[in-house]
């Protein structure tokens, strides 16, 4: 009855200690995902503004290819 009880606590404690892994290695993933989000986030605000100024300044040089630049010529 004793080696029983003593083989469940052995048991329990190792389930114990797996739990406490598990969670740990848990916290650290979800470290790891939280800045992996922010980065990406950061990653893509970038390419946004990137792609923003790119269209901008692909108006501004079309638009000077129609305008009509006099000089000063008689």
């Amino acid at each position: 009855m004793e080696t029983s009880a003593v083989n469940i606590h052995e048991d329990l404690r190792n389930i114990l200690d797996d739990q406490t892994h598990h969670r740990l290695r848990e916290a650290q993933g979800r470290v790891f995902a939280e800045n992996l989000n922010d980065r990406v986030f950061y990653w893509s605000l970038g390419q946004s503004l990137i792609i923003l100024f790119v269209g901008i300044g692909q108006v501004l040089v079309l638009r000077s290819f129609f305008t009509d630049k006099r000089t000063g010529k008689a």
